[in-house]
């Protein structure tokens, strides 16, 4: 895919894509702002510059603006409570609530998000591959050849093509790789591989030889970073309790993987590369390859709404971070302010965010920067 093309399809999809997410993060403030009595003083969709000012209700004008993502809330004080209707002059528990509001939408979105899909775009996968993402330096994979987009079709002859009954259920076996390479620790091994010719677009089978070392870690003994490919998906109903039941494990599974995720790095079971963070750029990337013809035709929108639903998740979680200028970081003042019986000083308040703002500002660009130098790919 060119530049142009990759332009062309990146700009709707980061829009479809992240513009609800923040959108309804934004009206979560918004709501909480008017029940708490604070003033709203603009709540632009889109973000700024202005292009248009739709109309004005109570104190609150409603505007367009030409930038086509998200929203955002202007309240009145955020750091100035001499006005009694700003937002500093409110009681603890209205500004944790405004604050909390935000995050607490994506995760209902995010909620809402996954049962609609399970609801009318559930699709079971009835067989996959094993698609290496990254190659660790110096790893057995390394040492036996193998490369970034090779899809491994065997293993000392056992085939990794994995197929379910998609009647059942269940999920894939995704260990049935590491099963199979774990048993081949300290002895010959043989793997069949898929890779792209070189500047063509055909594929062509490989094979690679080699041992793999006594000493390999037996949780990665190749020490990649893989996807699970679906090639064939079949169509699976949902009734509304299973969908709602199957939302709610995708909820709890993201705060699990979360909270695991430090674990893993440190017991080197998950690749460092693996974990690194994603910007706008990668995300937007993702959801492209989610979209992509070849994805569509073997598993619909179930990947990249169920991809939505765990953004949507992932951005309440982000923001809730005890970081200065989230709003967890705001949140973390208002329970200082509870703790030591009076409230931080509002300017060096102020400053630490806009501190904070800039540094986060510095880390998006580094992140964006890393995104466009070493892409992210699913495939």
């Amino acid at each position: 895919m060119d530049l142009f093309s990759s332009i062309l399809i990146g700009l709707p999809v980061f829009v479809i894509l992240l513009g609800p997410l923040m959108f309804i993060h934004e009206m979560g403030h918004f709501l909480a702002a008017k029940k708490a009595g604070i003033r709203v003083e603009e709540f632009g969709m889109g973000l700024p510059p202005r292009a248009v000012r739709l109309f004005k209700r109570g104190e609150t004008e409603y505007t367009l603006n030409w930038l086509p993502i998200g929203a955002f809330v202007r309240m009145t004080g955020e750091e100035d409570p001499s006005d009694p209707h700003s937002f500093a002059a409110q009681p603890k528990r209205w500004r944790l609530i405004t604050l909390a509001a935000g995050p607490l939408m994506n995760f209902v979105g995010g909620f809402v998000i996954l049962t609609f899909a399970y609801l009318f775009f559930a699709t079971q996968p009835t067989e996959f591959q094993y698609r290496i993402n990254s190659v660790m330096v110096n790893s057995p994979a390394a040492q036996l050849g193998l490369q970034p987009g090779d899809v491994i079709l065997s293993v000392n002859g056992v085939n990794m093509t994995q197929r379910i009954d998609p009647a059942s259920r269940e999920r894939p076996e995704v260990n049935a790789l590491r099963q199979q390479t774990q048993q081949s620790i300290g002895k010959d091994i043989v793997l069949v591989v898929q890779r792209a010719a070189e500047g063509a677009l055909q594929t062509r089978r490989v094979t690679l030889t080699g041992r793999l070392p006594a000493d390999a870690n037996p949780n990665a003994p190749l020490g990649v970073s893989l996807s699970f490919e679906v090639t064939k998906s079949e169509r699976v109903a949902y009734s509304l309790g299973d969908a709602l039941a199957a939302a709610a494990g995708d909820v709890v599974s993201v705060f699990i993987t979360i909270i695991r995720v430090p674990g893993e790095l440190i017991s080197q079971n998950i690749p460092l590369e693996q974990a690194r963070p994603v910007g706008v750029v990668g995300i937007t990337t993702i959801g492209v390859s989610l979209i992509d013809e070849r994805t569509t035709q073997s598993q619909g929108l179930m990947p990249f709404l169920r991809f939505a639903g765990f953004i949507s998740i992932v951005l309440g979680l982000t923001n809730l971070l005890p970081i200065p200028a989230l709003d967890g970081g705001r949140i973390l003042f208002i329970l200082i302010e509870a703790i030591r019986g009076r409230r931080v000083d509002p300017q060096r308040e102020q400053w630490v965010h806009a501190v904070g703002m800039m540094i986060l500002l510095g880390l998006s660009a580094v992140i964006i920067v890393m995104d466009i130098v070493q892409p992210i790919s699913i495939r």
